[in-house]
């Protein structure tokens, strides 16, 4: 059980507005704690028991519950405060556990971390990217910061990645917008689709070679596999992602980072920008591409 004392700007209020408007959890956060079993000056409370300041609130948060295994790990921290840590993803990992993929994952390593560092809270995600896909990801220390941050950070998230593709698209800066389906086909692709869901990408060429180009992409949606659905569909796809028809010749995954991360802090509601450096690999693949250009 974990101590809350009240505090009330008004004499009364239901417990369950108290949970969603001065504790900052979702309907969904509040209810879970009322499930798990709440106490108000050792009395077993509900929803709509009426609250007084200075009221003390006995809680059952059931903090740890997830099973994912720890796992000791390198983990590139890219920032970190009291509220949050956004880490740098390598390529071929995936995010959390899944059927397939029980151990080796961020989440596994980032369970080792939090439990060295004793945070006591399910590993939880405010975005997430492709097994290969590198870049920045961000994971909210507790279920009130996720809520603030799914609340308030996520309206004004601004997602930047990089891209290598195949060919040199025409027009330097573009704006691509289409609906890309909200389930794969049977090879585990999404598509353009007239019921499928909104999407915006917009492009601009940073650097050409004799057969490629490095781009600048900004997303406007999220939308799974939307970067790799665009651009396959304007006819330059991600140079090593063979599911969209790019080449994997020169690199064995998608030449895709995500680069920069910026949003409006949920606690202290100031801009946070974040920010990736090209992994090893893809400044490999661009060397590469450089070197023919003197050939």
């Amino acid at each position: 059980m974990k101590n809350h004392i009240v505090k009330l700007g008004m004499s009364r209020k239901s417990l369950i507005a108290y949970l969603k408007e001065d504790m900052d959890l979702s309907s969904r956060g509040a209810k879970a704690l009322l499930g798990r079993g709440i106490q108000i000056n050792g009395k077993k409370a509900y929803g709509d028991s009426r609250l007084k300041d200075g009221d003390l609130l006995l809680i059952e948060e059931d903090l740890k519950k997830d099973n994912i295994a720890p796992q000791k790990m390198e983990i590139d921290i890219l920032y970190e405060d009291d509220d949050i840590v956004a880490v740098d993803k390598p390529p071929y990992m995936v995010v959390h556990p899944t059927k397939n993929h029980k151990k080796g994952t961020l989440a596994n390593g980032l369970r080792y971390y939090f439990d060295e560092k004793d945070i006591n809270e399910p590993v939880r995600f405010f975005n997430r990217i492709d097994m290969n896909t590198s870049g920045i990801v961000i994971i909210p220390k507790s279920s009130r910061i996720h809520s603030l941050m799914d609340r308030y950070s996520a309206g004004s998230l601004e997602k930047k990645y990089m891209a290598v593709v195949s060919g040199i698209p025409k027009n330097k800066k573009g704006r691509i917008e289409s609906l890309i389906s909200d389930h794969p086909d049977e090879a585990g692709k999404r598509y353009l689709s007239d019921e499928g869901k909104f999407a915006v990408t917009e492009y601009e060429v940073l650097e050409e070679y004799a057969s490629a180009s490095l781009l600048a992409l900004s997303i406007k949606t999220g939308r799974t596999h939307q970067i790799r659905v665009h651009l396959s569909g304007l006819g330059h796809p991600i140079l090593g992602d063979t599911l969209y028809g790019g080449d994997d010749a020169r690199i064995k995954r998608q030449a895709l980072h995500a680069s920069e991360l910026s949003f409006t802090h949920p606690v202290r509601d100031e801009r946070i920008a974040i920010k990736s450096q090209l992994p090893s690999d893809i400044l490999m693949l661009l060397k590469g591409l450089k070197e023919d250009l003197l050939n």
